[in-house]
Order: C-alpha cells, then structure tokens, then sequence
C-alpha cells in the first residue's frame, strides 16, 4: 500500500470526480443559483473583454455601471479560472462549470497527497479527499463559485506549508506565497476563515518546533514564512485594495447585525449530519434556518462509520491526534460562528473582533467541519483493519441500515417517496455480501469507494444542490433577448447604447445581460455604489424574483431618473402595461410581445449624452425635491448636486453656453465626447459619479462634478474640444481612503 502513487491516486480521483458530476461535464444539467445568474456572466465579461483587447475594470451593463475589478467575488484575478475561460472565444456554461469543477479537482488532489504526507494509507486517503470534494457544504454550496475556489485551495495551501516546515527553503516559501496570494484574490468570507486558521496552525508548529527542538535556530524558518505571507499580500494587493476601496463606498461598508444574523443556523442544522433529509432539504417542504444548502453536512454512512470504527485508533497515534484536535477546535468554533445568536459568542465577536462586521452568512464556518470529518475519515480507515471479514461485515451491514433509512425519509409534506435514492442501500447491501467471501484491499477499496459515490448521488449530488436547466441557454433563446440585443446593436453604434430595465422576470434576466452586450438598470449581486442604491433603490433589485425598486426618485419605470439614465426599454411580464404605473407610456409602447414576455419603449428617455443650459446648484448633500425631480427637463437643465465642500468651490460661475455634440464614442473604460461652442458650457454624462472616473479635455484633467443626483458633469470651455472620462482604478482607491464619505 506504500507504494502506492500520487499518479494513480490522480487517475482514481479523476475517475471520482467524473462520476460525482457527469451530467455537469457532459452539459446535460447546469450549476444552479449563483454559479449561473452571478457568477458565470462576469467570469465570461472578464475574459470576453481581454479577448477583444479591453480593460475589463468597469462593466457597463449593470447597475448603470459597475467597478468589476473592485469586486470581492468578481474572480478577474484568479488564475486558474480566468485563465480556462480565456481559452475560448466564447465560453459557454458547460466551459465554466467545467472551470469551477477543475478546481475541486485541484483541492481533492491537493487533499490526498496531504494525506500521505501525513502517512494515511491510501485508501484513507482517497476516501478523505472524496469527503473533501463531496461531503456536505462541498456539495450543496458549490453555486458560490469564488467561496468554492478558496475551499479547494484550503488543502493546497496546508500541503505547501508542512513542505515548507519539512525543509525550510526559500522556494517552497515562494511556493506557498502564490498559493495565499491566489486565496486572497477572492476576499470572501471563507477567506478570512481560512487565514484565521492558517495564523493558528503556523503559530501552534512554531511553538511545537520550539518544544521539540530547542537548542536550534528557528530565524530562518520564520522568515521564510513571513516572505511567503508578505509575498502572498504583495500578488493579492491589487484585488485587496480595489474591494476595500469600493466596500467602503458601497450599500454594505459594513453589515448591522440583524442583517448579518439573517442566515445564521440553528442546533438543527446537525441532524443533517446524519440524516441527509432531516430538514426536508432534499425532498418535502423545507424546514430549516436560512437557506437548505446552508444547513446540509451529511458526508456519507460509510464516511462516519469508518471514523466511529476507527476512531480509538487514529487517536492512539499521536502526530494525527493534533490534527484532529486543532482541526477539531476549528470545527467546533466554527459550528458556534454559524449558530449566531443562539450563543452570546457571534455578538461578543461582531463588536470586538475585527472583520466580522463585514461578511453576512455566520454558515460560511461550515466549511471547517467539511475538513475535519475528511482528516478523520482519512486516519480512521488507515487504523482499521479492512482484512477483518467481520468488522467489514458489520461496517458495510451498518451502511445498509443507515442508508435504508435515509431512503425511506426522502419525502414528507405531501412528496411522495424518491424511489432512486434505494440504490445507496442496494449498493451497500451488494458490498456486504462481497465482502464476506473476498476480503483483498482492491475488493475492499472498489466498493468502499463505489458506495461512496453513489451515496452522494443519490444524497448529496442528486440534483437538489448542484444541478438544473440552463438560464443561460433559456435566456439566450427568448424573442426579447433578441429583440434587445437588435436594438441595442443599431442604437449604440457610438459605445452609448440605450439601457433596459426588466422587472419580474427571475435571476436569469439580471446579469445575463452581459452576454449580449446590452446596458441595463439592474444587476444581480450584494454590492452596488451607495449613491446608486439611495437613488435607484437597488438594494430589493437583486433578489430573482423580488419587487422593483421603489424610492422617491424612482417610483416606476416610466419615472424621471429612469428616463434620465437612458432607459429606452422596459422588460416584463406579458400583459403588465404601464396603466398602473405614476407615468404611463403610450398605447403603443409595446414593441416586442410574447406569451410569457413583452418589451415596453419609452420614447422620452434621454440621451446618453446631453448639454444643458440651465443650471440649478445645491448645496454639499442637498437633493432637489423630488416633485421638482420629476418635473425636469434634463435636456436642457442641470441639477449641481456637489459631493462635498470642495466640488462645490470648483463650480465655474459662468458655464451656461450651449455645447454642440460632434460626436461620441466609448468603451468599457474610456468615454469620449468631441464638442464645440461658441462659449463654455456643460456636458452631462449619464453615468455613475463613482470615484476613479478622471475627466479630462484635450488631455489635461479638469474637475468632475456630481450632477443631478448620481452623474457626473464637465463644464468644457469655449472652442472645439474633446472630452474623455477614464476609470482609473487606483485614483478609486486613492479618493477611497482620501474622501469616503464624499463618494456615499
């Protein structure tokens, strides 16, 4: 058993992986959620851009504009997913999902050369790095693709640094520097999790190899692993700089504490362990906290029996045994976190303990417990002894049991029984009487490891958590889509297309809309620019199927602010009109209609560019009221609405000449305006005032003024002139940390 390879443990976890998630690799089914509505469109804007030579910093399809380098979840820096999507013109879902699925690849190997580095047997190995890739949250969170990167990572980084404690040397320093440095590209919660727990294990074998060796330098360790954090800082400070700086001016500088409380879990939540049904998350009406793949632990029968038959053991072996205590304390502190406020400990921490306050979803700590029961797992099967006919009688019969009887509980209010989830105890049953008469470790090992797959996929990957139609390919095939992306094509042959807004339509009508190019009001994620959100009332947008925003200044589609932002089309429902609506549209607004969907034109939206003469100016964080608002002409008049004291002293006096457009052009970020008049005169562009947006004429900066609530305006002097506004994103991060409250 020795001698067995990493080369054939890859060959037996590529074959794993394979059958874990066939129908997703052959694109047969899609990841659901998140992965399709969230994540696969900006993934496909970051690379579709670089393919065409553009700078994917800011993507002007949603949210009327949106800073895609600065966010946390954006996924622009991550190697191995950005680098697998740029491989095709046009990479499809499939292309994605395989992309995201290569990483669990990457962190179950990465889990099972761990494992023999710490002398597990290679089936223990093996069974541990398929816990990792499938058991519980692995399973039923794997939509959240930039939290499911830094979970696949967790085992690489581990392994690189045993190898750096093993044999200190400045290129295994290096080594684990790239592994941090590609976590902390993607600054989410688990991510700070994860660093918790790296600060930890490094500080308890530093103390150890104090204990243990104590006459010895340890300098030169010390310093390997301060350049390997340092180096690991330095690749992600970029990414890490650009989040903070847009979180600071976003809807969510930091959570309160009853938002952040609304996904924590309950005692409940532990059933799952063993009962994969207990909250009704797979079959029935659901019963649980927060969301049903927040609550889902269950790693397998055979998993947790082999770590009760095991575990006096493992634990008799002393270097696992402080692996399963540090991990196991990780775990338990995990299961407190997640639990929020059914203990005092999530609050105590929320005030105290820096970084709390910034991340939602207490469940993210699950993860944690995903990698103790795979250590565990792994050490229990490599101290039992699997020649014994009667301990895997009793091993594989226990499974059968088990398994019957999450079969027969797959169902409830009113579902009736899923039939296909038998075969786990099938399977369990045909292993026992194999096992009986042929106790060879190849035997043993096949259908260990055989019952383990189909017991996650008749559980865990049954198509609950990880599988549905394609959104994409539905959206992609409606008439409206077509009909937008048409229009879209014609209207904005100058880089100033007309924009949509959809309501009522689902997630899949939010960032989808990336793919065919078309400028839209909404989006489909937590973060947005605080001035957008106050104004536009984002903040109930991104929900699938939620309400349409609804403040003051955006009370409907055919409303003042929408008009003034562009746009030109509405999406919804078939058979909505406008009738109920504070401004209806004409009775021959609809354009495009279908049994499902019509597309509604709003002839009075403004133009993307405008000159307007009449200025009216407030004062530093005045608003004009919203009846004076609606009752604008933005054609021709201005509202000066100053972020700050300092914007306000830099309004010109005179600045009311009428500017002619002799033309426009933009990209994702860079917009050009060529002008020309006889006096100076101010030109209106109707994007975000967002921070890192620099205006200059004829190349030379000049102020940039926030202009009816949320634009941004130039007064250009007299004469013929070109006016461009660039994103710069570290001037974002300079007025960021210079002036944040200025740019809320």
């Amino acid at each position: 058993m020795s001698r067995f390879s990493l080369s054939r443990g890859l060959a037996v976890l590529v074959l794993l992986w394979a059958a874990l998630h066939l129908p997703l690799l052959l694109g047969f089914r899609v990841l659901p959620g998140d992965a399709m509505s969230e994540f696969y469109p900006v993934a496909y804007f970051n690379a579709h851009s670089l393919r065409e030579g553009l700078a994917p910093w800011w993507n002007p399809f949603i949210f009327s504009g949106y800073p895609q380098i600065a966010d946390p979840q954006g996924m622009l820096f991550s190697p191995l997913l950005t680098g697998w999507m740029l491989l095709r013109k046009v990479p499809g879902p499939t292309w994605f999902i395989w992309g995201a699925l290569l990483h669990l690849l990457l962190g179950a190997v990465s889990m099972f050369a761990l494992l023999r580095r710490l002398r597990s047997a290679w089936l223990g190995a093996l069974v541990g790095a398929t816990v990792f890739m499938a058991g519980g949250v692995a399973a039923s969170r794997i939509q959240y693709t930039p939290i499911l990167i830094v979970y696949c990572l967790l085992p690489l980084v581990l392994l690189a640094l045993l190898r750096l404690f093993e044999q200190p040397g400045v290129l295994r320093a290096g080594m684990l520097g790239l592994v941090i440095g590609w976590i902390l590209v993607q600054p989410v919660q688990l991510t700070y999790f994860v660093g918790l727990l790296l600060c930890g294990f490094t500080a308890v074998s530093l103390v150890r190899r104090w204990r243990r060796q104590p006459g010895e330098p340890h300098w030169k360790l010390i310093a390997l692993l301060v350049f390997a954090g340092f180096l690991g800082v330095v690749l992600a400070l970029p990414q890490l700089l650009f989040s903070y700086a847009f979180v600071q001016v976003s809807n969510r500088p930091a959570l309160p504490l009853a938002d952040a409380l609304e996904r924590a879990l309950d005692w409940r939540s532990l059933l799952t362990l063993v009962d994969p049904n207990a909250l009704h998350s797979l079959r029935g009406h659901y019963d649980g906290p927060a969301d049903p793949i927040e609550t889902f632990f269950y790693v397998g029968a055979l998993p947790l029996l082999c770590i009760g038959f095991g575990a006096r053991r493992m634990w008799a072996e002393p270097s696992w045994r402080r692996y399963l205590v540090f991990f196991g304390v990780a775990a338990l502190l995990a299961v407190i976190y997640m639990v929020g406020d059914h203990t005092p400990v999530y609050a105590l921490l929320y005030e105290w303990f820096p970084g709390v306050k910034q991340f939602r979803r207490p469940s993210d700590s699950a993860y944690l417990i995903n990698l103790l029961l795979a250590f565990a797992s792994a050490f229990a099967i490599s101290r039992m002894d699997l020649g014994c006919r009667r301990q895997l009688s009793w091993l594989f019969g226990l499974s059968f049991a088990w398994l019957l009887l999450a079969s027969i509980h797959m169902r409830g209010n009113g579902a009736s029984w899923q039939a296909p989830s038998i075969m786990a105890a099938v399977v369990a049953a045909m292993a026992w009487g194999h096992v009986r008469y042929n106790q060879r470790i190849g035997v043993v090992a096949f259908w260990m490891l055989a019952l383990i797959v189909v017991d996650y996929r008749c559980f865990n990957l049954n198509g609950a958590f990880n599988q549905r139609g394609d959104p994409v390919k539905r959206f992609q095939r409606e008439g409206a889509t077509h009909f937008l992306a048409a229009r879209s094509r014609a209207e904005g042959h100058n880089g100033f297309g007309p924009r949509t807004e959809t309501q009522e339509l689902g997630a899949g009508w939010r960032n989808n809309f990336i793919l065919d190019d078309i400028p839209a009001t909404h989006g489909y994620g937590p973060l947005r620019w605080s001035v957008y959100d106050r104004w536009y009332g984002a903040s109930v947008y991104t929900i699938g199927d939620g309400p349409r925003p609804l403040t003051d200044y955006n009370p409907d589609p055919g409303g003042a602010l929408n008009r003034l932002l562009g746009v030109r089309y509405v999406v919804q429902r078939a058979g909505m009109g406008s009738t109920d609506w504070q401004s209806p549209l004409p009775d021959d607004a609809r354009v495009y209609a279908d049994a499902k969907v019509e597309v509604l034109e709003n002839p009075a939206a403004y133009p993307r560019v405008m000159t307007p003469v009449h200025v009216r100016t407030l004062a530093p964080g005045q608003a004009p009221a919203p009846e004076a608002f609606a009752a604008t002409d933005f054609a021709t008049t201005l509202w000066l609405t100053p972020r700050d004291a300092a914007d306000a002293s830099g309004i010109p006096s005179h600045c009311n000449g009428l500017r002619q457009l002799d033309g426009t052009d933009a990209t994702h970020i860079q917009t050009t305006v060529r002008s020309s008049g006889e006096e100076a005169g101010w030109i209106l562009v109707t994007d975000q005032d967002f921070p890192g947006w620099v205006a200059r004429v004829d190349g030379v900066e000049v102020p940039s003024h926030r202009a009816d609530g949320l634009l941004r305006a130039v007064c250009v002097r007299a004469g013929p002139h070109t006016l461009t506004f660039t994103f710069q994103p570290w001037r974002m991060v300079a007025e960021a940390f210079r002036r944040p409250d200025s740019w809320r």
